[in-house]
C-alpha cells in the first residue's frame, strides 16, 4: 500500500520529498538508466539509515541499550514510516531500471 503523499510532505525534508517525488510518476517515467542508478543508491542508503534508527529507537524503548541522546526513545512511528517511504521509492526505482 502506498503511503499517501500527505504523509510523506509531513514527515520528510525537502530534499527527501524530490527524491519520493521522482519515484512517482510523470517524473519516473523520463528518467535515464544512470540517474535511476544513483537514485537507487540514495533510496536504498535513507531506507537503511532509517531502518536501523527504529531499531536502535526499538531497543531503547524497551530497555535493551543505553540512549543515544539525553533520554531515551519514546517512540518510533515516524521513522518506521520514514523506512517504509524510502522501502516503496526503492522498489519503484528499481522495477522501472528493470523495465530499461
Amino acid at each position: 500500500m502506498t503511503i499517501p503523499i500527505a504523509t510523506v510532505r509531513r514527515l520528510c525534508t525537502a530534499t527527501e520529498l524530490t527524491l519520493v517525488s521522482q519515484s512517482r510518476r510523470p517524473a519516473l517515467g523520463g528518467l535515464s538508466a544512470s540517474k535511476l542508478d544513483q537514485l537507487i543508491q540514495r533510496a536504498r542508503r535513507l531506507r537503511d539509515t532509517y531502518r536501523d534508527k527504529a531499531r536502535q529507537q526499538r531497543r531503547e524503548q524497551r530497555g535493551k541499550s543505553a540512549p543515544k541522546g539525553a533520554r531515551a526513545a519514546q517512540g518510533n512511528d515516524a521513522t518506521v514510516k520514514k523506512e517504509q517511504i524510502f522501502a516503496e521509492a526503492l522498489t519503484r526505482f528499481q522495477e522501472r531500471r528493470a523495465a530499461l
